[in-house]
Order: structure tokens, then sequence, then C-alpha cells
């Protein structure tokens, strides 16, 4: 199974969940436990992984992080770095060397299907689509393995398509599609089922202005709601990420994370 097919097997909402659900500021979300409230959304102390047995591959390091409900993080950092194996970790595609990560409490093996079905992660790749679908068979197929309910599921596909623009591309197959369009397929897939929280790793590959956009408004969404998003880019793009409203950005150096 290809790294975003895993992704979207950590791409899977809480069947519980209605497809939308408005929530006014400083009023608690219906579709939340109780007991999320004890946790934040993500939470990672003490978090190391190590390629092999070589000191020089020592990429996370100790790192500590940890994001609240209702918040836009970034984090930055040059080729290299780190970012994608981080975002791996958190997801819970790999496991860390050392230290812990949670969500709302939750722990990626032991919890492993609760963990995924509230969290989205888009890989930086471009791959992990079936050519021969068209991108409404697409969306579908991926809301069926992300749990959304049955009875949901064909309104979800519906507002993802609508949501990303992607009205006049639904009978289309992927694989005639133009890399920006695709790009805007992945994130349909990614926020299909309305996740709680969200891992985006260069998300902006391959979009246009308008693509943006909707990528931006997808987010301010998941904040809306007291959901997370963690969004990690190359440290370049900061500079052209200023319409975002990030609560916290940081720079991922030597395996740490320092607050710009």
């Amino acid at each position: 199974m290809s790294d975003s097919l895993l992704q979207s097997a950590t791409t899977i909402e809480a069947p519980a969940a209605p497809m939308s659900m408005p929530v006014s500021p400083g009023e608690s979300d219906p579709r939340r436990e109780e007991s999320d409230y004890a946790w934040p959304p993500l939470d990672a102390w003490n978090l190391t992984k190590v390629w092999g047995k070589k000191p020089g591959n020592r990429v996370i390091d100790g790192l500590e992080l940890t994001l609240e409900p209702g918040t836009l993080t970034w984090i930055g950092g040059s080729n290299g770095a780190g970012k994608t194996t981080l975002l791996r970790v958190l997801a819970g595609l790999i496991g860390p060397t050392e230290g812990h990560v949670r969500m709302f409490g939750l722990h990626a093996e032991h919890d492993r299907r609760a963990y995924q079905q509230r969290l989205s992660f888009l890989s930086a790749t471009g791959t992990g689509l079936h050519a021969r679908l068209s991108v409404r068979q697409q969306i579908d197929y991926w809301a069926r393995i992300a749990f959304v309910p049955r009875e949901r599921r064909p309104a979800a596909v519906e507002e993802s398509i609508r949501r990303f623009a992607l009205v006049e591309l639904a009978d289309q197959r992927v694989d005639r599609l133009s890399m920006g369009q695709r790009q805007r397929v992945r994130l349909a897939l990614t926020f299909v089922k309305e996740p709680d929280l969200v891992l985006l790793d260069e998300p902006r590959n391959s979009l246009d202005e308008e693509g943006t956009a909707t990528l931006v408004a997808a987010v301010g969404e998941v904040v809306r709601r007291d959901g997370a998003v963690l969004w990690c880019s190359p440290f370049e793009e900061r500079l052209e990420l200023k319409g975002l409203d990030f609560d916290r950005q940081m720079l991922l150096e030597h395996g740490k994370l320092r607050i710009l």
C-alpha cells in the first residue's frame, strides 16, 4: 500500500460525526466526546526518530509539540530537515524511536482505528490516485475506506466535489487531469470526512490562486470547529503565507522546533 493510501487510512473520520454542523465561537462541538476536552488534539513529547544506528541519522531529537483546539500551526525547514518524517510519526505511519504521541488521548498503535478515524494526512507526493477512476469515483472510494457512514457518504462526496471546485471535472478520469487539478482531488480526499486533526505536507504543490483559496477555506473550517491543523512547508514559503492567520510559526532545525 502506498504512502498516500496509508495516509488516507489515517484520514478517517469518526462515524458519528454529522456532515456539517456549524459551531459558534465559544460553543462546544456536539460531535466531541466529553473526554476529548481533557486532551489537546495533538500532544507529542520527547519525540525522537533515528534512522539506523549512526548519530547523524537522528532526524527528530527530543521534540516537544502540542496543538491546542482551534489552532493553525506552521512548521518550516530546509529540505531534509525532517518535516515529512515528523508528520509521518504524528500520523502513526511510522513509530518513534523514543517518546510519545497522543491525539485526543489516543495512542497511534494501541488505539489505531480510533486514531486514524479522526486524522487526515496529506503527503507531499502526488501519488495515491487511481488513474482509471473518475474524480467522483475516487472520492467515493476514499470516503468508503475513510469510514464515512453509508447514509452520509453521497452528500459528503458531493460536498467535497463542490468545495474544491471539481464539479466540472467530476466525471473525468483522474489520469486526464492536470497536476493542479489532481492536487485539488487529493485535498478533496483529505477533507471529505471532516477530520479533527489535519496534517499537511506542502499542500500548495501545483495549486493556482483559486486552488489555494479553497485549501485555506477548508483549513479555516477545521479550526472553527475546534480541530487543529499543522501545515508544513519549506521555509521560503512562509513569506507567501501571510494571508493565513497562524497561531504559531516554528522552524525545525537539528531535530528540534524553534518558535519564530
